[in-house]
């Protein structure tokens, strides 16, 4: 087996429930951030709102969307595995619906053949409050051919003051249901997260901080924070990116708690890249993706 997948078989294996839960699948996806810019702060992705690929992290995160959202990921791992994300959401009035899909594909030589997820969100909002559910459908096949599949939910709920800030509040996991073969282990956790713009967001300047405190299911609290900084002249500019904290079923230090990535931003548009030099994915993940919120 090739050394980079036998790791990401074990990190997956590590964020397993102890005693019967171990007989059942680990999806390795979900310990991973679909978004590309909650990668590239290390994972703090609860407080980060207003995008498309908030369906993953945060459902009421998509209440700021004003119209619609579309958003991609697209990342090619040294093993050859390939990660894929999509999302799009809208608003109807008072409510926000969104839905996207993660797909993990591994190598032809791992005992695991691909994770899967679809997601739908369903957010309400009352000034600025607002409150989101998601229904999940997560498989994970085996190089056997084997699917194991299962459905849980998501819950957020986000208080934002004005475009200053953001305080959010997401549950992942909540109720688990086996769709075929014993289904799979999802351990439940809470996320808890705030953002605060450092700038006046009408400014040239960008200079965003956050932080994010998680509770998963047998593993330790961790805590990661989160800066974003750049400038934007006649809608075009680049703002970096760099987070550090603790990692989903981090064991000995095997992931690299800090991260880095970026965005170009044209007009409504934004182009984004982050690097983790040890993720769950693998050893040296590249992820590029690109947000388009008219």
């Amino acid at each position: 087996m090739n050394p980079r997948v036998g790791c990401l078989v074990l990190v997956a294996l590590a964020v397993a429930l102890p005693g019967a839960a171990q007989s059942r699948p680990v999806p390795a996806i979900l310990s991973f951030p679909a978004n590309v810019r909650a990668a590239g702060l290390a994972g703090a992705g609860v407080a980060m709102t207003g995008y498309a690929g908030s369906v993953f992290s945060n459902p009421s995160g998509l209440a700021p969307i004003r119209a619609l959202s579309v958003e991609a990921t697209l990342a090619r791992l040294p093993d050859r595995s390939t990660y894929t994300m999509g999302s799009a959401a809208f608003r109807v009035r008072d409510f926000n619906f969104g839905g996207g899909y993660q797909y993990l594909r591994f190598p032809g030589n791992s005992p695991v053949y691909d994770n899967l997820s679809w997601v739908g969100t369903a957010v309400y909002r009352y000034g600025g409050l607002a409150f989101g559910s998601s229904g999940k459908y997560v498989s994970v096949e085996d190089s056997a051919g084997s699917i194991a599949r299962a459905v849980t939910t998501d819950l957020g709920a986000t208080v934002a003051f004005f475009d200053i800030a953001a305080l959010a509040l997401s549950v992942h996991n909540l109720g688990e249901w086996s769709v075929s073969n014993g289904g799979l282990a999802m351990p439940r956790s809470w996320h808890l997260g705030f953002s605060f713009n450092l700038l006046d967001t009408f400014s040239n300047g960008r200079l965003l901080a956050t932080v994010e405190t998680v509770w998963a299911e047998r593993q330790r609290r961790r805590t990661v924070l989160g800066v974003e900084a750049g400038a934007v002249f006649y809608g075009l500019g680049l703002i970096g990116r760099v987070g550090h904290g603790g990692q989903p079923g981090d064991i000995s230090g095997d992931l690299s708690k800090t991260t880095w990535g970026g965005s170009v931003v044209a007009g409504e548009a934004r182009f984004d890249y982050a690097y983790q030099r040890r993720s769950p994915l693998g050893r040296g993940v590249h992820l590029f993706g690109v947000r388009w919120t008219p």
